[in-house]
C-alpha cells in the first residue's frame, strides 16, 4: 500500500479533551520557559551539516519503528522479569528535564528518590523496563506511563498511553486529541512528519458514457469508516517530532472493543548515540 509523508503546516485549535484538568501540562512539560524552542534550539544545536545529518538520521530510525504493533492492541499486561545492576548516575538537579517531571539518563534510584514508584514490567528488546506510577507531573489524560532504563541504568525511553475513548465511527475524538498533542509536540520538538496510510476503498461512479464503473480511491483521515479502517490495520496514522535531544512518536490505536487511544513514544536520542559510540569503541 502506498505510504505518503505529509509535512504540515496548519495551525491546529488548542485543547479540548485531554487538558480541561491539566492546565499545567503545556507550561510545565511541553513549554518549559527556561527551555529554547524548537526554532532557537534548532538554530543553536543544528549548526553544522554534521549534526544535521545525526539529527535526520537518528529521527529516521525512529520514524522507521513504525507503532503497527499498537492497532488492535489493549494496555499491556507485563510480566515481571530481573532486573540487572547498573552504575548510579549524577544527582537528578544536573540531568536534562523530561516529560511527565522525569529527568533523561536518571537512574532507578534517582527516580525513586523523586517518589516515583517502579513496578517492572517486561518489554521486549527493552531491559529494565517499568510502569511508573506517582509521576512528578501526571497527566490526567495518559492512564499509563511505562519507563526504560536499559542495561546502563539510565531513563532514556518514556512511552505513555492515554485513556481509552468511547469513540465514533470516524474516530473523531481521539483524532482531537491527536491533534492536540500533535501541535504541543511540534512546538516543543519541532521538526513533524506525519505518516498516513490510507485505507483504498470502492465506490460507483457514472463515466462519460453514462455507464456505471467501479472506481478506488484513498479514504480521507476522519471519513465515516475512520475508526473500523485503523482497527483493521488498512488505516494507520501517527507522526514524529525531533530535536537534537529528544525524538517522539505520536499515534493513535484501536483496542479489540472499538476504543481509541492515543499513545506517546519519547526516546533520548543523546544517550542511544553516546551508547552507540561506547559498543563501536569496544569492538
Amino acid at each position: 500500500m502506498k505510504k505518503s509523508i505529509i509535512a504540515l503546516g496548519l495551525t491546529l485549535i488548542l485543547p479540548s479533551v485531554g487538558f480541561s484538568q491539566d492546565s499545567g501540562f503545556s507550561k510545565d512539560i511541553l513549554f518549559d520557559p527556561s527551555a529554547p524552542s524548537a526554532a532557537e534550539e534548532q538554530k543553536q544545536n543544528l549548526n553544522t551539516e554534521e549534526n544535521i545529518s545525526d539529527a535526520v538520521d537518528s529521527a529516521r530510525n525512529l520514524l522507521n519503528q513504525k507503532p503497527i504493533k499498537l492497532r488492535q492492541q489493549k494496555f499491556p499486561e507485563f510480566k515481571s522479569r530481573a532486573l540487572r545492576t547498573a552504575s548510579t548516575t549524577a544527582p537528578t538537579q544536573e540531568l536534562d528535564s523530561a516529560p511527565f517531571g522525569l529527568y533523561w539518563a536518571s537512574t532507578m534510584d534517582n527516580t525513586r528518590n523523586q517518589g516515583v514508584t517502579l513496578t517492572p514490567v517486561e518489554m521486549e528488546d527493552y531491559v529494565n523496563s517499568f510502569l511508573a506510577g506517582n509521576l512528578p507531573k501526571a497527566i490526567d489524560f495518559f492512564e499509563r506511563v511505562y519507563v526504560t532504563y536499559g542495561e546502563e541504568n539510565k531513563l532514556y525511553r518514556i512511552l505513555a498511553y492515554s485513556k481509552l475513548i468511547d469513540d465514533d465511527a470516524s474516530a473523531s475524538k481521539v483524532l482531537k486529541e491527536y491533534n492536540t498533542y500533535s501541535d504541543y509536540l511540534n512546538k516543543k520538538y519541532g521538526n513533524k512528519q506525519e505518516d498516513y496510510t490510507p485505507a483504498v476503498i470502492s465506490k460507483t461512479v457514472t463515466n462519460a458514457q453514462g455507464k456505471e464503473e467501479t472506481v478506488t480511491e484513498n479514504a480521507p483521515i476522519g471519513n465515516p469508516e475512520f475508526l473500523s479502517q485503523l482497527l483493521s490495520g488498512d488505516a494507520v496514522l501517527f507522526s514524529t517530532y525531533y530535536n537534537n535531544d529528544v525524538a517522539a512518536a505520536l499515534s493513535i490505536g484501536v483496542d479489540g472493543d472499538k476504543k481509541t487511544y492515543i499513545v506517546i513514544d519519547y526516546k533520548n536520542l543523546e544517550i542511544l548515540k553516546k551508547q552507540e559510540a561506547e559498543t563501536l569503541d569496544a569492538l
